[in-house]
């Protein structure tokens, strides 16, 4: 299990999965409060979720521009 920090004891594959879930969410029109989602994670977690969260966003954004 690769851990994202530390402090955070959830597995980076848990973190990447939540991310690109909430991303999908967010993309599809759902108003998401990203700081009750990552209220819980220590500043790494948080962090390193936020980038995969926005990665994932930015992806499905040029996916739709693309087709």
């Amino acid at each position: 299990m690769q851990v994202v920090s530390k402090k955070c004891v959830v597995s980076s594959r848990d973190l990447d999965f939540l991310a690109y879930s909430f991303a999908r969410m967010r993309f599809h029109g759902r108003h998401l409060c990203t700081n009750a989602i990552t209220g819980n994670m220590d500043e790494d977690c948080r962090m390193w979720f936020l980038k995969r969260y926005d990665f994932y966003f930015e992806q499905l954004n040029e996916k739709e521009l693309t087709e």
